[in-house]
């Protein structure tokens, strides 16, 4: 994610492709992980709540005017796996009841409102200046991936539990 972040700073389509690739790949293993902790399976209420998601996401893409050429495919991608990350969780939320929920939950709420808010920052009042949104990214991008952390240790120590006890 370092290097995704790096690689979006300079304005160079080669390092923003790059970092495009990066930020896909890291939501796809991030879902995956997510899906393997929670030991996933039955996907009907996960494909249940990913509706949501991409018809808020999918309309927000509709209506806003400010998309660069080449950018709408990548940010329909970006779209399609913001929605499923947000459809996993909040069926986790639903269909698990473990500690481990909570966090995961967290997690959930401040990834979709970052996502949320770079997408209205960049297509829909991208004539205020970056100091208005872009401390809210940062706080919701470290607040958001402490939360995963969290969960991520909590599930971990509640498997090593579970595993001690069946040995």
């Amino acid at each position: 994610m370092l290097l995704t972040s790096i690689f979006i700073i300079p304005e160079s389509p080669f390092f923003l492709r790059l970092g495009i690739a990066g930020i896909v790949i890291h939501r796809l293993l991030l879902i995956i992980y997510i899906i393997k902790l929670n030991k996933v399976k039955d996907f009907i209420p996960v494909l249940i709540a990913v509706i949501p998601f991409v018809f808020v996401f999918s309309y927000l893409l509709s209506i806003s005017d400010g998309i660069p050429e080449g950018s709408y495919y990548p940010l329909l991608v970006q779209n399609i796996l913001v929605s499923i990350l947000g459809g996993v969780i909040l069926s986790n939320y639903f269909m698990n009841e473990t500690t481990n929920t909570p966090w995961l939950s967290i997690f959930g709420v401040l990834s979709i409102g970052l996502y949320f808010t770079v997408f209205i920052e960049k297509f829909f009042l991208n004539n205020l200046p970056p100091t208005y949104f872009r401390p809210l990214g940062m706080v919701l991008f470290v607040t958001s991936y402490y939360a995963f952390y969290k969960f991520v240790i909590d599930v971990e120590r509640l498997n090593a539990v579970v595993k001690e006890n069946n040995e």
